[in-house]
């Protein structure tokens, strides 16, 4: 190695003449002496063929001392690489002869060793004479501040991107090492403490099968026995171990196996944050090193940060897949008792109607008008029973993607007539005329009999809300396309009201003064897309409401 030559000499501008001899006078570094950021003046290092080899110390402020944690009393004399040979590993050292030989300025953020811990560094370094002037102060802070909100970031987007929530969790668990640590196990419990994932990562494959069988030998969070490295630690607060000595982990294992498996695994420093949401447990996320870093307080606190995001989306989930199974067996519920109602409502109704028909005929000789009108009564009400059991059965079919469609030719004019004339009474009663408009026939292919659900759910809506004013159908084409429209003028419908109309179980008026399951337009609305065609609504309060339905005169099944 070169020898260091004792007549190299600064000739940085201020420098006192024998500054390679003496210390420097305190009047020559004034400019720097109270600065908050560390300044450094060095002189450079030739040896006998004159290439720059190391540097010696001119000069270092109190704020450099103290960043360094050294005095320059204890530097003088030797030289920088020296000291800190890092700098020509990592480097910098290049990077500085640099700015000595070509006069380029050093600007830059590194992350270098000092003191045993690795910290950043915002470095400027500017030419002086021989040497060079060097600031530079301490962004660790800001530098982990940055990579912790860019990990919460990515962790976020990850957990929020997609319901496979097992994938995510996966992945991130992945990115933890060696970002965070140089090991990662994370457990995560369904809400009925059952296991749902496990993930087992290291840096090193060794490691990691290693951690995986210290993980198996180990007990589960949802017993409150051994945590999830085995180690006997409270599972429902947040563990910190800055510094896994050998006798504190003596006293953490279970038996000799387990602590002869973590003297194999050689922890150096270990957290451990329990995952909780709506105060339960749903598992744990353990981080740990094995060389290098050791955990502080605020690697707990961001842990704790990430513990919560994997909780809350795990929780999210979980609640939507309980709603998702609770739907179903609704769903289910739904479709067993409409099928349980659909016999005896049917053969009520056939009944009555048969009662009817015979009252009328004068079969049993003339019924009393009373008499009479309640029966009339019952078979409304048996239609209308029916009516609604028919609509539970059309929504679970819809839900399960079994709304069959039979495709035959239709004339839409013709059956909005037939529907027409079934509603002359209803429409008598409730003093709402109906007036069709219709310029002939209008031919397509449909689904007969979904299509003449689609008209009466339309027609019975008009009825009911049409306040007694006229009821107007009209039929009509444009191009491919035929257009049914049925307008009323009644009630109306409120603007915040329109775009949930379409919905299940949607109701846009008080079901106190209007009966339905709110079930009709959905009903409408999916058939309609079925046929592949759309329904469309305009309205506004007491100006009534215009239904607009267009279908492609040729569907496709």
């Amino acid at each position: 190695m070169p020898t260091l030559r004792a007549a190299a000499k600064s000739v940085l501008p201020g420098d006192p003449e024998e500054a390679a001899s003496v210390s420097p006078s305190p009047d020559a570094w004034s400019f720097a002496a109270e600065h908050p950021d560390g300044y450094l003046a060095v002189g450079s290092v030739r040896d006998d063929s004159g290439a720059l080899v190391d540097f010696r110390w001119v000069y270092a402020n109190p704020a450099a001392e103290a960043l360094m944690g050294m005095r320059l009393a204890g530097l003088l004399g030797h030289g920088v690489v020296e000291l800190f040979p890092d700098l020509r590993t990592r480097g910098l050292f290049a990077r500085l002869a640099r700015a000595v030989d070509r006069g380029e300025p050093y600007v830059d953020e590194v992350l270098f060793p000092i003191d045993g811990r690795e910290r950043w560094f915002r470095v400027v370094a500017l030419q002086r004479g021989e040497g060079l002037s060097i600031w530079f102060n301490d962004i660790s802070r800001r530098k982990r501040e940055e990579q912790e909100t860019g990990f919460l970031a990515e962790a976020s987007h990850l957990l929020t991107a997609s319901l496979d929530v097992e994938a995510a969790l996966h992945e991130l668990s992945r990115r933890c090492v060696p970002t965070l640590a140089d090991g990662c196990v994370l457990q995560v419990m369904d809400g009925r403490g059952q296991p749902l994932l496990l993930e087992t990562v290291a840096s090193e494959p060794t490691q990691e099968a290693l951690l995986a069988e210290v993980v198996r030998r180990s007990g589960s969070p949802s017993t409150g026995e051994a945590g999830l490295v085995g180690l006997l630690l409270p599972q429902d607060t947040p563990q910190l171990l800055p510094e896994v000595t050998p006798a504190l982990l003596q006293s953490l294992t279970q038996d000799a196996e387990h602590l002869r498996l973590m003297r194999v695994l050689g922890p150096r420093s270990l957290l451990a944050v329990p995952l909780r949401a709506r105060g339960r447990p749903l598992g744990a996320l353990v981080l740990v090193t094995f060389c290098g870093r050791t955990f502080g307080p605020d690697d707990l606190r961001f842990c704790e940060d990430l513990a919560d995001r994997i909780a809350l989306s795990v929780d999210n989930v979980l609640l939507f897949r309980e709603a998702r199974l609770a739907v179903a067996q609704r769903d289910e519920f739904f479709t067993v008792a409409a099928h349980e109602l659909r016999t005896p409502t049917t053969s009520l109704k056939l009944n009555v109607q048969s009662l009817l028909r015979g009252a009328r005929r004068g079969e049993a000789g003339a019924l009393p008008s009373p008499l009479l009108g309640k029966l009339e009564g019952i078979d409304r009400h048996a239609g209308r029973l029916n009516a609604l059991v028919n609509e539970l059965l059309d929504v679970t079919r819809i839900h399960a993607g079994r709304l069959r469609m039979d495709l035959e030719e239709v004339d839409l004019t013709a059956l909005v007539q037939d529907v027409a004339a079934r509603f002359e009474l209803p429409a008598t009663q409730a003093r709402s005329p109906l007036l069709l408009e219709s310029p002939g026939p209008v031919l397509g292919t449909w689904d007969r009999l979904r299509l003449e659900q689609v008209v009466t759910n339309l027609l019975s809506n008009a009825l009911k809300y049409g306040a007694g004013k006229p009821v107007r159908v009209r039929v009509e084409t444009s191009g491919g396309l035929a257009r049914l429209e049925v307008r009323d003028e009644g009630i109306g419908i409120a603007p915040e009201s329109l775009p949930r109309i379409f919905g299940r179980f949607e109701r846009a008026v008080s079901d106190r003064h209007y009966g339905g399951l709110g079930l009709g337009l959905y009903i409408t609305r999916q058939i309609v897309e079925a046929l592949g065609g759309s329904v469309s609504v305009r309205s506004a309060p007491g100006a009534g409401a215009t239904f607009t339905v267009e279908l492609p005169r040729q569907a496709t099944p």
